[in-house]
Order: structure tokens, then C-alpha cells, then sequence
């Protein structure tokens, strides 16, 4: 008889197991990989990030300074800010115009544009206050903030400018260059409080929609949605900033450009709520966050 062919021998293959270990495989690539959307820019160079945070942060104060012209001033335009313009109806007596909402409209599309288009590269922060309330958190390297706000403070300055390109005299004068200024009837300590809490609910909400989690598509709407209604809500106060990067780069080439008779008394005196009270209000965003809040490694269970 012809010798037999030896039949191939297949090694048993138990799928109870094998759904086991990709299920493990899983689990563990999951933890390898941050949870986070912020996370993600760990897959970009330094560099690469900061040259997206300062396109970021050049779009949005180009966007917010040039809606400025828009604004309609009447009768003493020393008394308005960019966000809520005020026409003064007497002497000591002002009321906020409806382009308030058109200024609440356009922060909040154009945040909600570039944390979309950018936010896989950097973590589309475009705001000092956002990256400390990121770094404070654990989501970013705390050694990567001076990178960031450096370009963030650097694109702030350069949107800034551009839109002198754009504008005529008489258009960034009336819009005082899209500086963010204490409004006259408010104390100081009125307005740091507005800027604290509008940044607290913009910094909670970037913590618990983009930080925390990274399947959450809707990420970039919450957090543009956030904005526009922080400025409904304080920007009557002190035109609702919530960004130093935003309020700084207006205010340096307003101080440059603007005719002289058009800055306003106190145009430097109260830029410092614009530092602390962000500042004040993302440490609060990220204490409630790192203690109640956290899908890992909070304090309170």
C-alpha cells in the first residue's frame, strides 16, 4: 500500500480563553492609553503644540477684537467694553447694548471651531486659566504650562495686531481694540468674583466633558456653549474674559494704537482681575473636580 499522508495538526483553540485575553487586551490597552481627549496631544512634539495653541489663541482674539467694530457708542464711549458695549444714557447711569449677544454668539462658535480643529493637537486649551486647571488635574505635565502660555499670551497679541491691519481708526477706537474693561458702576472686587465664577463653570466644564473623558464628541459645543453663556450672564460686568491671553494682547496694542483720547481712566487699573480671577476660578473648578468629581483617583468616593 502507498504510504498515508499525515493529516496537518491543528493546535486547540479554546474561544472561551480567547475572548478572555482580547477582552484583557482591552482593558489593558485602555489603561495604557490616557482616558483623556486632552491626552491625546502627548502624540505631537512640544512645539507642535504651542505653534497650536498660539494659531488658536491668534484666531480667537482676532475674531473678538474685530467684532468690536460693531459696536454702536454713544455719547461717552469711555464707558463700554468689547463684550457689552454700554451707552450712557446720564451721567452716572449706563445700560448694556444688545450686541451682547452677538459678542456671546461669536466666542462661543469660534471656541467651539478650534477646540474641534485643534483640540487633538494641543488639547485646544487657548486660554492660561484652562491649561493650569489641565495641569492642576494630572491630565498634562505641569512642566509643559510656561510652553503654553507663552504661546497662548504670544497668539493673543499677534490676533490683536492684525486686526489694526483690518480696522480703521475710528472702528478701533470705538471698540478700545477689544480690551475687556471693568464696568464703572462695578467694584474691583465685584468683577474679580465675575471673572472667577464664569471661569469656574468654563473650567468645569472642559474638566468633566474633554478632560475626563475622551468619547464624548460633544465636547467642543459644551465648552463653546459655556462661553457664550458666561458672556450673556457677566460680560455686562467686565466683559467676561475668563482668558488673560485674551484680555493682555488687546490691552497692550489698544495702549499703542488707540487715539489717546479714547483710552479710558482706568484701562490698566483693574487688568489684574483679568489674571486673578480666572486664575481663582479654575483652582476651584479643579479642587471640586480632583475631590468629588474624577472617573480616577479622586479623594471622596
Amino acid at each position: 500500500m502507498g504510504s498515508e499522508r499525515a493529516s496537518p495538526t491543528f493546535q486547540s483553540y479554546d474561544l472561551t480563553k480567547g475572548l478572555k485575553r482580547l477582552n484583557n487586551w482591552s482593558v489593558d490597552d485602555t489603561s495604557t492609553i490616557s482616558s483623556t481627549t486632552l491626552d491625546r496631544s502627548k502624540n505631537y512634539s512640544i512645539f507642535t503644540r504651542m505653534i497650536a495653541e498660539f494659531l488658536g489663541d491668534f484666531t480667537f482674539v482676532f475674531v473678538v477684537t474685530t467684532i468690536g467694530k460693531q459696536a454702536k457708542i454713544k455719547k461717552n464711549p469711555k464707558n463700554s467694553t468689547m463684550q457689552a458695549v454700554v451707552v450712557t444714557t446720564s451721567a452716572n447711569q449706563s445700560i448694556v447694548a444688545d450686541n451682547i449677544v452677538h459678542a456671546a454668539l461669536a466666542h462661543g462658535f469660534t471656541i467651539f471651531i478650534l477646540v474641534a480643529a485643534l483640540g487633538h493637537i494641543s488639547g485646544g486649551h487657548f486660554n492660561p486659566a484652562v491649561t493650569w486647571a489641565v495641569a492642576a488635574s494630572g491630565k498634562m505635565p505641569i512642566y509643559d504650562v510656561p510652553f503654553y502660555w507663552f504661546s497662548q499670551l504670544l497668539g493673543g497679541f499677534c490676533g490683536s495686531l492684525y486686526s489694526v491691519v483690518i480696522m480703521t481708526q475710528g472702528q478701533l477706537d470705538s471698540s478700545h481694540a477689544g480690551a475687556t474693561l471693568l464696568n464703572p458702576d462695578n467694584k474691583w472686587w465685584e468683577g474679580m468674583m465675575s471673572e472667577a465664577v464664569a471661569t469656574f463653570f468654563l473650567c468645569h466644564t472642559i474638566l468633566l466633558t474633554a478632560a475626563d473623558t475622551n468619547t464624548n464628541v460633544l465636547a467642543p459645543l459644551a465648552i463653546g456653549l459655556t462661553l457664550s453663556i458666561d458672556i450673556l450672564s457677566t460680560g455686562s460686568i467686565t466683559g467676561a474674559s475668563m482668558n488673560p491671553a485674551r484680555s493682555l494682547g488687546p490691552n497692550i496694542v489698544g495702549q499703542i494704537f488707540l487715539d489717546s483720547n479714547s483710552i479710558p481712566a482706568h484701562f490698566w487699573s483693574y487688568h489684574y482681575i483679568y489674571w486673578a480671577g480666572p486664575l481663582l476660578g479654575a483652582t476651584i473648578a479643579v479642587t471640586l473636580y480632583r475631590v468629588f468629581e474624577a472617573r480616577q483617583d479622586r479623594l471622596l468616593r
